[in-house]
């Protein structure tokens, strides 16, 4: 005597597997959990935090010429300070070394956590332009 087994055909697993998948993405569409999800795994935009890191290259090299043109190291510190590439907070982000008159470096894109005082300025506790230049360290 020959014993039959009942069984399911490989297809109807695989299209309940399918219909699963289907309905996973259907509830995350419609609780907005698909929108958290891209929004993570999206192309970073600029934000006050963050500019994009062509942006603050141009800032960098925009700078860079225009403190070329000083022959005192302080007035190009308070250049870098009043232009768009601290305001911007690419000094805080975007690493980049800018070349002084007396062969000074001033090292930018080291974080929060570094801070330039200029002179004539009593403290700079909150590390804020044009009286510092956050995020560099002179070398």
């Amino acid at each position: 005597m020959v014993k039959r087994t009942q069984g399911l055909p490989l297809n109807t697993i695989i299209l309940a597997i399918i219909a699963i998948v289907v309905l996973v993405f259907l509830v995350l569409i419609f609780t907005g959990g698909i929108g958290k999800f891209t929004g993570q795994t999206g192309q970073i935009t600029p934000s006050s935090n963050q500019t994009s890191s062509a942006q603050c290259s141009e800032y960098a090299l925009s700078i860079q010429t225009q403190m070329g043109t000083s022959t005192d190291s302080s007035a190009q510190l308070q250049l870098l300070a009043h232009s768009q590439f601290v305001s911007s907070n690419c000094s805080i982000y975007f690493q980049y070394s800018f070349s002084l008159y007396n062969n000074s470096q001033v090292l930018c894109g080291l974080g929060s956590g570094k801070c330039i005082i200029l002179s004539g300025s009593s403290s700079c506790n909150s590390c804020q332009p044009p009286d510092c230049i956050p995020g560099c360290e002179l070398k």
